[in-house]
């Protein structure tokens, strides 16, 4: 099949005109036409990412977040993205992208992450997803996350409130518009990078959340992607990028 194949088929469970307006997804770099010798699917496709995909004799790399976001102003050799697509480009490495149109489709991320975490009883709103958990405390509910992801990052505010039902987006979901779907049919927010002032509304009106870090939220992209393309092409080779967070905890160094 041509990698453009596989384009179509995550594009029929994730349309790309689902994505929000300010998004970039779909095809970022390659040819369509192309025959695909196997996939590499990925959070983000790093130098790492595509040296692995080239080892590996993957000509198609798919990332959840988008390889090309903002405008490339310019595209000289001291710049690490510059050096991506040259590298890229000189061994026949296709990219594509599927971002907020995976996050919210029908089995996306948010369910996903809310399924992880014991939740039933799931329904898809905005930009995720309410879901019934065990009746627990909030810190309780976080250790839980914490450990369903394996995030030692998680934090929790209004620890002893009563958590029934929860609003869960994935990655970063923290601002006020979110806080306000959590309001209006959940006991908790769960989401990542939660900003200061939605924290400081959310501690006065004492409504519980519980922030997991962008990264171990949505490195479930790769399973999700996978059975996403080996549903459509078994025969297709498609491996998993090493995983490899950005950063570590206090409690890691």
């Amino acid at each position: 099949m041509k990698i453009g194949d596989i384009a179509a088929a995550i594009e029929k469970y994730a349309p790309c005109e689902n994505a929000y307006e300010w998004d970039n997804v779909g095809m970022m770099l390659g040819d369509t036409e192309a025959e695909c010798t196997g996939v590499l699917v990925c959070l983000d496709c790093t130098f790492a990412t595509a040296l692995q995909a080239r080892d590996e004799g993957c000509n198609l790399i798919v990332s959840h977040h988008p390889f090309i976001f903002r405008p490339l102003e310019r595209l000289t050799l001291d710049d690490p993205k510059a050096k991506m697509v040259r590298f890229l480009f000189r061994n026949n490495i296709a990219v594509y992208s599927a971002h907020t149109n995976l996050d919210i489709a029908h089995d996306g991320l948010a369910r996903t992450l809310a399924e992880i975490f014991g939740g039933h009883d799931i329904v898809s709103e905005g930009s995720g997803c309410y879901a019934t958990v065990a009746e627990e405390s909030a810190a309780q509910l976080a250790h839980k996350v914490s450990g369903a992801l394996g995030d030692p990052s998680v934090k929790v505010s209004s620890p002893e409130a009563k958590v029934k039902r929860v609003y869960v987006v994935s990655g970063a979901g923290g601002d006020r518009e979110s806080l306000a779907c959590a309001m209006r049919g959940a006991d908790a927010l769960v989401t990542g990078e939660v900003k200061h002032h939605v924290f400081i509304e959310a501690d006065e009106r004492d409504f519980p959340i519980v922030e997991f870090s962008h990264y171990y939220s949505e490195i479930l992209c790769c399973d999700v992607l996978k059975g996403v393309i080996k549903s459509s092409f078994d025969d297709v080779n498609v491996i998993t990028a090493h995983r490899r967070c950005p950063y570590k905890t206090l409690e890691e160094v």
